[in-house]
């Protein structure tokens, strides 16, 4: 047996609990869900450029491995966000090494070991400046390079 129950709508008794309509929270929770789904990246950005950077594009699909890496910006060389030489002084150099470089990099326990390096470097940059980078560090023995750029998207 089944009773239903009308309410008069003057009637002056009111529930005095607030029942929330489910169906719309379900609603809401679920597009919220499919929309942290959607824009969660499991690769992520592993490496934040310096500010002064505007890495060149690259339409290559290969992702990016966390290694030890050189930043060259339109002033200076940095490595663990340290500045080893300044870009004046190495566009007027003759020698194709980078002392300080040099010795960041064959000293530094961080280093040891390890024959691959990536090096970040504003699309601006001389090509003499990051071949006296890349010089200096195959001295020192690191001659796997990696060059960060952006993928086109």
């Amino acid at each position: 047996m089944i009773t239903v129950s009308k309410r008069n709508p003057g009637n002056a008794e009111r529930s005095s609990t607030f029942k929330p309509q489910l169906t719309s929270l379900v609603d809401v929770m679920t597009i919220l869900l499919v929309f942290l789904i959607k824009s969660f990246s499991a690769e992520g950005n592993l490496i934040t450029p310096s500010g002064d950077l505007k890495l060149p594009d690259s339409q290559s699909q290969e992702c990016v491995r966390l290694i030890n890496s050189i930043k060259i910006t339109r002033g200076n060389i940095c490595t663990d966000d340290k500045v080893i030489a300044d870009i004046r002084n190495i566009e007027h150099s003759d020698s194709m090494m980078i002392p300080e470089l040099y010795s960041v990099l064959s000293t530094n326990k961080k280093y040891n070991g390890k024959t691959e390096l990536m090096i970040e470097s504003d699309r601006d940059t001389p090509f003499e400046i990051i071949k006296k980078v890349m010089y200096t560090c195959s001295q020192a023995g690191k001659t796997d390079f990696t060059i960060l750029v952006l993928r086109e998207e």
